[in-house]
């Protein structure tokens, strides 16, 4: 697995200074999003240019987040990934999509106080989680993101397609 070098910090954020580092950070997010293909997390495209970066064809549904553990934590695990992967790579954190902020969905789909007094907890081990996954699918981030730097944006089959050949090149490098 490889890993870029860091870059040195500045006052800009990676979005802003950096075109490979933003590639990176928009990319772990369209990764993660189509490896949990739940409704929320069904990728409409992902463009390294614009504020959002990665869009998504619905948004959450705060009473399903509610109802369902296993959805609830990956739609946050996903809006964490950009987090996780400046954390890896050493950069600061980007700044969070308004609709997709993993404090703000976490805590309206919490009912039990006992479990808001542990949302910080929470979200360490999901934030946690989200670079696990990161790290075992660097491939398909590197291979989203040179198509980011190449075409700018990229649709939901774009991704999906990136990410099996990623996926089917590991497979025949393994075996």
């Amino acid at each position: 697995m490889t890993h870029p070098l860091p870059t040195t910090p500045s006052t800009e954020t990676p979005l802003q200074s950096d075109r490979y580092a933003a590639s990176l950070l928009r990319a772990a997010e369209a990764v993660l999003a189509c490896l949990h293909p739940r409704a929320p997390l069904r990728l409409a495209q992902v463009s390294l240019d614009g504020a959002s970066g990665v869009s998504y064809a619905l948004a959450p549904d705060p009473e399903a987040l509610a109802l369902n553990r296993g959805l609830r934590e990956e739609v946050v695990l996903v809006a964490l990934a950009q987090t996780a992967v400046a954390r890896l790579l050493e950069l600061p954190a980007p700044p969070l999509a308004q609709d997709r902020d993993p404090r703000s969905l976490l805590a309206a789909a919490l009912r039990d106080p006992e479990e808001l007094g542990v949302l910080d907890a929470q979200l360490a081990v999901l934030e946690a989680r989200a670079r696990a996954t990161l790290r075992r699918s660097w491939a398909e981030v590197e291979v989203v993101a040179a198509g980011l730097r190449d075409h700018g944006t990229l649709d939901a089959q774009a991704v999906a397609h990136r990410i099996a050949c990623a996926q089917g090149i590991r497979g025949t490098l393994l075996n």
